[in-house]
């Protein structure tokens, strides 16, 4: 059988100082490996998905609108997909909460928030380097909060503990109704763009190359890779790399749905929008001048009610 694969964790330049690619570039570069659909998930933000899914749209592949959204009150980070015109709107009120509660340029959500916007929302969490028993709290939560629609995260770093720590996110991803699901968790289209990515990584520790030690990745390998690659790096787990392809047909919603939609007008019966609107002008002028309306007000707003 030809393996089949589709990359649900990708993070364009749109997470600033994270990614290293555009997001053309990370289409295009899974459209030449044959990849089954790509997903574009930058931190609290959407800001790159529509160059991704206008790119998509022009090469024919399958583009999964997405978001990584981090918490701040402990709870892991996941991967948010609407599966629907309705859900999309619900994730993009989702970050409008957390954006109003931060400082700008920064969003701060807590998990309840997710779970307040979360119906038609498919949940990917993502783990943190050390799996410990507050995770496993996390993850049973999950399990409960998003039933049928939350899987988890399962990456090849290339560390020597790679197929252990698998093994251990399978099991604890099976006992709280989260199973595991193969990702790239990719930085960059191409491992030539790590250099790049690295000094990015410098940028936001503020530090030298030399100083960065661990905070830069361990290797090359944030990149987009061919089904057939995942495939054998997810040997021991096939039905992983099968899960990507399941949660890429689920998710059906498409930015071509979005249409401009006029606003309803609620007026009084009998009359029109523009002579409701002209009413509460001149109400609104005898308010503010409850000694009469001078001449220049008058002139004014006759002039300005003419031109609509």
């Amino acid at each position: 059988m030809t393996a089949a694969y589709a990359e649900l964790q990708t993070t364009t330049n749109f997470s600033f100082l994270r990614g290293a690619s555009h997001p053309g570039e990370l289409v295009m570069g899974a459209k030449a490996l044959g990849l089954a659909a790509l997903a574009v998930c930058d931190r609290n933000s959407l800001a790159g998905v529509v160059r991704a899914h206008a790119k998509a749209k022009e090469l024919g592949l399958k583009f999964i609108l997405g978001c990584r959204l981090d918490f701040a009150d402990g709870s892991p980070s996941v991967l948010c997909y609407p599966e629907s015109r309705a859900a999309y709107g619900r994730l993009t009120k989702l970050l409008t909460v957390g954006q109003f509660r931060a400082k700008k340029g920064e969003c701060e959500l807590v998990w309840d928030d997710l779970v307040a916007h979360g119906e038609g929302q498919l949940v990917i969490v993502v783990p943190p380097p050390t799996l410990d028993a507050d995770f496993e709290r996390h993850l049973k939560r999950a399990g409960l909060d998003f039933a049928g629609r939350v899987w988890l995260v399962a990456a090849r770093a290339y560390a020597a503990q790679d197929l252990k720590r698998i093994a251990a996110l399978d099991a604890l991803g099976r006992a709280a109704g989260a199973p595991i699901v193969a990702t790239n968790d990719v930085l960059y289209h191409g491992p030539e763009r790590r250099q790049l990515q690295d000094v990015l990584t410098c940028v936001r520790e503020k530090c030298s190359i030399a100083e960065a030690g661990l905070r830069l990745e361990a290797n090359a390998e944030r990149h987009l890779k061919s089904a057939e690659e995942m495939a054998r790096l997810f040997r021991d787990w096939p039905e992983a790399v099968a899960r990507t392809l399941e949660i890429a047909e689920r998710c059906r919603f498409s930015l071509d749905e979005l249409r401009y939609e006029y606003p309803d007008e609620p007026v009084p019966p009998g009359k029109t929008a523009i002579q409701h609107l002209k009413d509460l002008a001149w109400a609104g002028a005898a308010w503010r001048y409850p000694g009469g309306v001078p001449r220049k007000v008058v002139d004014l707003l006759n002039k300005e009610l003419a031109l609509i």
